[in-house]
């Protein structure tokens, strides 16, 4: 088998060796219950409180407006299910906000979409039409996992403080990359998860604004101030407190570094089409593919591209063997949006794999 060049960290990361050192212990040594009232389980209860402090640090938050989840999935969820109204929500979302929206919906929800122009970006007005006296949140993911564009996300919470409704954003796919500050930005809840920021799977969390009140979408314990209950993960909580603050250090570091990245493996292509966004982060980049007999279907070209040793992917891995094409390419329009394959770089992406696999790119591309 061919060495594996791995183009599709914004489906996951590895864990940060520094990151899982400072949870080991915490699976064998200091394995106490956090809500045991005993000094054991006080010892563990203490790293979970000091990485709330953690994660609380890294977007300008409040320790108490933390609230840890099982990731990303569980975190939008808590948020659009806890706030009692109807949702207006970008349609270029993730599939855990798509569907949630399509649940709440069904279930008698007023749910209105936000456009996006071709750029992938939500302006302030597109916001403010989809607005209704029925909506209570909106929604807007600060980066797209699909083409890395960057939303206003100050501007748009703005603007809908300016209509009386609360502001959500997915910030899942944002932390390597942006200065997070919840307090500047002025949204109402942020949703995180761990293994996008080299912490493990597993474990993420939501900043809820102080004052603002959610339906728990799990009973049966006191944890987290009552919103989600269940025994804490505490050796993921204790690793993603590390990640998040190690992310935060490197930021401007990681950003020059995937710029790099990115543009040695673009000038290496000769083949597609690159897919543009107004304002985007280097770490994700789409391209649609046509072969000599025309487009390419995006799911057989990564097939084809797997066995050459190149692991990237036509959209989210939580849409992964859907026939339809990224719901954030429909939504900006681009033509032929089943031929596209998404490349996403991150630490470990040496200069030498991403000349290396776009020049494997070119030449399946012309086989095809």
């Amino acid at each position: 088998m061919k060495e594996a060049i791995y183009l599709d960290y914004a489906a996951t990361t590895p864990t940060d060796e520094q990151v899982f050192d400072a949870a080991k212990p915490y699976y064998t040594e200091v394995f106490y219950n956090p809500a045991s009232a005993h000094f054991l389980g006080q010892k563990a209860n203490a790293a979970v409180e000091k990485a709330r402090r953690q994660c609380a640090e890294a977007i300008n938050a409040n320790p108490d407006e933390i609230y840890f989840t099982s990731g990303g999935t569980e975190s939008i969820n808590l948020a659009l299910c806890g706030v009692s109204g109807g949702l207006a929500v970008s349609n270029i979302e993730h599939d855990a906000t798509l569907a949630c929206a399509q649940k709440l919906n069904s279930n008698g929800a007023n749910v209105r979409y936000i456009k996006v122009n071709g750029e992938g970006i939500v302006s302030r007005e597109a916001l403010t039409e989809a607005i209704d006296d029925n909506t209570a949140l909106a929604c807007v993911m600060a980066v797209n996992n699909i083409v890395g564009s960057i939303q206003p996300i100050k501007e748009l919470a703005a603007a809908a403080h300016d209509k009386g409704v609360l502001f959500f954003t997915d910030a899942v796919q944002a932390v390597n990359s942006l200065e997070i500050d919840v307090k500047d930005w002025d949204v109402d809840m942020l949703a995180v998860s761990g293994h996008k920021f080299y912490a493990p799977k597993g474990v993420g969390f939501l900043y809820v604004k102080r004052g603002i009140k959610l339906n728990p979408l799990t009973v049966g314990g006191n944890q987290e101030s009552g919103l989600r209950a269940g025994t804490h993960n505490v050796p993921a909580i204790v690793a993603m407190g590390e990640a998040i603050q190690k992310a935060k250090a490197l930021r401007t570091q990681y950003n020059a570094h995937v710029t790099q990245i990115s543009s040695e493996f673009l000038n290496t292509l000769d083949c597609g089409t690159v897919i543009r966004c107004g304002n985007k982060t280097d770490e994700i980049t789409s391209v649609v593919f046509r072969g000599k007999n025309g487009y390419i279907d995006g799911g057989r070209l990564t097939t084809a591209l797997s066995v050459e040793g190149v692991c990237c992917s036509v959209g989210s891995a939580c849409s992964a063997g859907s026939a339809t094409p990224p719901q954030t390419l429909l939504a900006m329009g681009v033509e032929h949006a089943g031929s596209s394959v998404r490349f996403s770089f991150g630490r470990n992406t040496t200069i030498e794999q991403a000349r290396c696999a776009a020049q494997i790119v070119n030449a399946v591309v012309k086989r095809f």
